[in-house]
C-alpha cells in the first residue's frame, strides 16, 4: 500500500511544509521550510493499518494546528480521518517557496487554527481533521436512554401525532426496522429534558447513526429533527411536528440539537463521493417533507447551492426565523443578500464558527456580510472576534471595512493586527486614506517598516497617496527641546532627586458600621424594570413549570439556568422572594441585561446575589451595584478602580454617586496597615478628592475621631508624585 499526502502552512511569519508517505508498515515523513530539501525521518509499524492509523493521526494534528492540504502533491486520499475530494484553499507546491511575509504571502487565505476548530466542514471547503464515527456510541447511548427510559417511553406514547408516537417506540425499543423519523422523535424526548451542561450527550445521536446505520440515516434522521420541536403541556414534555409556516420558540432544543447536526455534516464532508451521492439523493426526496426538511437538508449539503438559493428565497418570505440555519451553508452574495436582514444578532460573533464557515464558503465575497455583523455585534466581545476576522482575511475589502470603521471601539488594535499580516497593503491604504487617526498610523507604520517603502511607492504611481508617504520619510528630524523649556518633572523627576518619605501613619480600631442602603435615580427602578428589545426570552420558563425551578433552586441543585432567571425576572412573587437572597446563579450569561431586572424588583434583598456575581463577572455585572451604597460595594470598586480597565468607568460613577459612603467605607482601609487593600482605598480616596469631593472625605474622616481626621488630611495633601515604589525598577539600556 502506498500513500502520500503534503500539508502546508504559510502565515505569521511562517511558511513551512509536511508530507508524509506510507509505504507498507513504514511511514517516510519529511518536513522543512518551503522551497528547502528540509529533513527526512522514517518511522516503522507492525502492519500497514496500524502505519495508515498513524499517518490519519499526524495529519490530523497538523490540520487542527492550521495546516491545509495541497492535493496537487498527493498522491492519494487518506481516508475518513480528512475531508475527502474537498479543495483546500491555495496552498503553494512544496517546489514553489513562499517566502513568509512576502508578497505572494499577503495573498494568501490561511484560516487560523481557531477558525479550523470549529467552522462547519463544507465539501470542496478547507480541510480540517474528521474523527471517524465512534464504534462505541451505540453502547454509550444505550446506557444513557436505558437510565431515562420510563421518562422517554411517556413523552413518545403522549405525541399528539399516532404516526410520532409509533416511530419513536419502535427506536427506543430497538427495533431493527426504526426509522429517521423515530431515531429523531426520540433524540428530540433526550434533548427536552437534559440539562444545558449535558447538552454534549446528544452526539452519541450521531455517532450511533452514523456507526450503526451510516451517513444516509443519519442525515434524513438530521432533517426529521429540524421538524420537530418539543411542548410543555400539563406537567409534561411530549413532541410535536412543527407547520411550515411555524418556528420552535424554544432556542435551547433546537441549540442542542446542532451538536447532532454539526456532526452529521462533517462526515458527510469526509465521505465518499457514492456515499454522497446516495446521501444528496435521500435528501432530496427528505426535501419533499417540508421547510424544515429542506433548511435542514440545505445545511447537511451546502454543495447543493440550488437547494440553498431556494430555501434562502422560501425563508426570507415566509419564515425569516430560520435564517440562522442556513448561514453555515450559504456560498454567494446572492444567498446573503436574500437573508442579510434576519441574520443580525450577537450569535453570529458568539464564536468563529459561523465567521469561519461563511469566509471557507464565500471567500472574499463574505467580507460585506462580515462587516454587517460587526456593525450588530452584541457585545464587546462579539465585536472584536468580527474585527479579528476581518483583520486575518488577506483582501483589500477587509481591510477597507476596519479602515472604515477605524474611529469606533476595537477597531485600532484590529488594524494593527492586519497590519502585522499584511504589512504592504497596510502602507498602501492608509496613503490612499485620510482622517487623523490614519494619519498617526501611517506615520508609526512608515516608521516601523521602511524597507517596504520603495516597493509600496512603485504600485501607488504619481498621486496624493505616494505623496504622503513621502512627505513622511523626508521629514526633518524634530530639534530637541532645551531643558529649560520642560516641565520641571520631566526635566527632574522624582525618582532622580532625594525626597522625603512620608510617614505612614496607622490608626487601628476603625471600621465602617454602615447598613446597606439603596438608592434610586429618578425613574431609573422602572427603567430597570422594563425589558430591552430582544430580552424577552428572561420572562419565561422555557422548560419546567415555575414550581419546578423554585424547589431545585431551595434544594440546591443546578438545573437551567435560562429558568432559573426567567424565576427571578418575570416568575410569581411568592416562589421567588424567599429565594433571592440564597440563589447564586451558575451561569452568569447576559447578566449585564437580566441583573438590572432583577435588582430593580427585589431592591436590598438582592445586594448578596449582586455582590457574588459581580466578584465572579466584574465587566457584565458591576453597573448593577450603582444604586447601592454598602461597605463591601465600596471595597470592590477601590479594587476594579485600581485593576480593571474594563469596570474603571463604572467605579468612578459609583464613587460620584454615594461619596459619603465610599468615604467612610474606605478610610478604615486607608489607614490600616500597609498593603494593596490600604493602596487600593486611598486611590479611591484620591479619585472622590479629585471629583470635588474633598470635604465630603474630611467630613467623613472627622467621624472617626481626631487621629484619623488628621492622618487623612495628611494624606489628601500629600503630592501624588512622591508616592513612588520604595525601591525603582532599573531602566534598560
Amino acid at each position: 500500500m502506498s500513500m502520500e499526502r503534503t500539508l502546508t502552512f504559510v502565515g505569521g511569519g511562517s511558511a513551512k511544509f509536511w508530507e508524509v508517505r506510507q509505504d507498507g508498515a513504514e511511514l517516510h515523513i519529511r518536513y522543512g521550510r518551503l522551497g528547502a530539501a528540509g529533513q527526512t525521518q522514517v518511522k516503522s509499524f507492525g502492519s500497514a493499518a496500524v502505519a495508515t492509523a498513524a499517518a490519519d493521526k499526524l495529519v490530523a494534528d497538523k490540520l487542527r494546528k492550521g495546516y491545509t492540504e495541497d492535493e496537487t502533491a498527493s498522491s492519494s486520499q487518506g481516508n475518513s480521518s480528512s475531508q475527502g475530494n474537498s479543495s483546500p484553499q491555495a496552498a503553494s507546491p512544496v517546489g514553489s517557496p513562499v517566502a513568509a511575509g512576502s508578497v505572494e504571502d499577503e495573498d494568501r487565505l490561511t484560516l487560523p487554527p481557531a477558525w479550523l476548530r470549529v467552522l462547519h466542514p463544507r465539501r470542496g471547503g478547507v480541510r480540517v481533521s474528521v474523527k471517524r464515527p465512534d464504534a462505541s456510541a451505540p453502547e454509550k447511548l444505550a446506557a444513557e436512554l436505558d437510565k431515562r427510559r420510563k421518562v422517554l417511553a411517556d413523552t413518545v406514547a403522549k405525541c399528539p401525532d399516532p404516526e410520532l408516537a409509533s416511530a419513536g417506540a419502535a427506536y427506543l425499543a430497538g427495533e431493527p426496522a426504526g426509522t429517521p423519523l423515530g431515531a429523531a422523535v426520540v433524540a428530540k424526548a433526550v434533548a427536552a429534558s437534559l440539562p444545558w451542561a449535558e447538552r454534549e450527550m446528544l452526539s452519541l445521536f450521531a455517532e450511533t447513526w452514523l456507526t450503526e446505520r451510516g451517513p444516509v440515516f443519519a442525515a434524513v434522521a438530521v432533517t426529521e429533527l429540524a421538524s420537530l420541536d418539543h411542548v410543555h403541556a400539563a406537567g409534561t414534555w411530549t413532541i410535536r411536528q412543527l407547520a411550515d409556516g411555524e418556528a420552535s420558540d424554544r432556542w435551547y432544543g433546537w441549540a442542542s440539537a446542532q451538536e447532532i447536526d454539526a456532526r452529521v455534516r462533517a462526515a458527510l464532508a469526509a465521505a465518499s463521493d457514492a456515499e454522497y451521492a446516495e446521501v444528496v439523493a435521500a435528501l432530496a426526496v427528505s426535501r419533499e417533507g417540508g421547510l424544515h426538511h429542506r433548511v435542514a437538508a440545505s445545511y447537511l449539503a451546502p454543495t447543493e447551492t440550488g437547494w440553498v438559493t431556494a430555501d434562502c428565497a422560501e425563508v426570507s418570505q415566509n419564515l425569516p426565523a430560520l435564517a440562522f440555519r442556513l448561514i453555515a451553508a450559504i456560498s454567494t452574495p446572492e444567498h446573503a443578500e436574500l437573508i442579510m436582514d434576519q441574520m443580525l444578532g450577537y450569535y453570529m460573533g458568539d464564536s468563529f464558527a459561523l465567521p469561519a464557515t461563511v469566509v471557507d464558503g464565500m471567500g472574499e465575497a463574505a467580507v460585506p456580510l462580515l462587516a454587517v455583523w460587526v456593525d450588530h455585534a452584541y457585545g464587546a466581545d462579539c465585536r472584536r472576534r468580527l474585527l479579528d476576522v476581518l483583520a486575518d482575511l488577506p483582501y483589500d475589502t477587509a481591510m477597507r471595512a476596519i479602515l472604515d470603521r477605524i474611529d469606533q471601539k476595537y477597531s485600532q488594535p484590529a488594524f494593527l493586527r492586519a497590519a502585522s499580516r499584511f504589512p504592504r497593503r497596510a502602507m498602501r491604504m492608509l496613503a490612499e486614506s485620510g482622517g487623523k487617526v490614519v494619519d498617526l498610523l501611517l506615520r508609526a507604520h512608515v516608521a516601523a517598516h521602511p524597507d517596504l517603502v520603495d516597493e509600496v511607492l512603485a504600485s501607488l504611481g504619481d498621486g496624493a497617496a505616494a505623496e504622503r508617504i513621502n512627505k513622511i520619510v523626508t521629514a526633518g528630524t524634530v530639534a530637541a527641546a532645551p531643558p529649560e523649556a520642560l516641565p520641571e518633572v520631566l526635566v527632574s523627576p522624582p525618582w532622580t532627586r532625594p525626597r522625603k518619605t512620608r510617614k505612614v501613619v496607622v490608626v487601628n480600631g476603625l471600621a465602617c458600621t454602615d447598613e446597606p442602603a439603596l438608592g434610586w435615580a429618578p425613574g431609573e427602578q422602572d427603567n430597570w424594570r422594563s425589558p430591552r428589545a430582544g430580552e424577552g426570552s428572561w420572562d419565561r420558563s422555557w422548560r419546567r413549570s415555575w414550581e419546578d425551578v423554585a424547589r431545585q433552586i431551595a434544594k440546591g441543585k443546578n438545573g437551567s439556568w435560562s429558568d432559573e432567571i426567567a424565576l427571578f425576572v418575570a416568575g410569581p412573587e411568592e416562589l421567588a422572594a424567599p429565594l433571592i437572597e440564597k440563589w447564586r446563579p451558575g451561569d452568569l450569561y447576559g447578566a449585564g441585561d437580566w441583573m438590572p431586572r432583577v435588582v430593580a424588583r427585589f431592591g436590598p434583598a438582592a445586594l448578596p446575589l449582586v455582590l457574588d456575581s459581580a466578584r465572579r463577572a466584574p465587566s457584565s455585572v458591576a453597573a448593577s451595584l450603582l444604586p447601592f451604597a454598602a461597605p463591601e460595594v465600596a471595597v470592590l470598586m477601590a479594587d476594579w478602580l485600581a485593576r480593571l480597565k474594563s469596570v474603571r468607568a463604572t467605579a468612578l460613577a459609583w464613587l460620584h454617586r454615594h461619596p459619603g459612603a465610599a468615604a467612610r467605607a474606605l478610610i478604615p482601609a486607608a489607614l490600616g496597615r500597609p498593603g494593596v487593600a490600604r493602596r487600593r482605598a486611598e486611590q479611591a480616596l484620591a479619585a472622590l478628592v479629585a471629583g470635588g469631593h474633598r470635604d465630603t472625605v474630611a467630613e467623613a474622616a472627622a467621624g472617626y475621631g481626631p487621629a484619623a481626621e488628621a492622618a487623612i488630611a495628611d494624606l489628601l495633601v500629600a503630592d501624588p508624585l512622591e508616592a513612588l515604589p520604595a525601591k525603582m525598577p532599573v531602566l534598560p539600556e
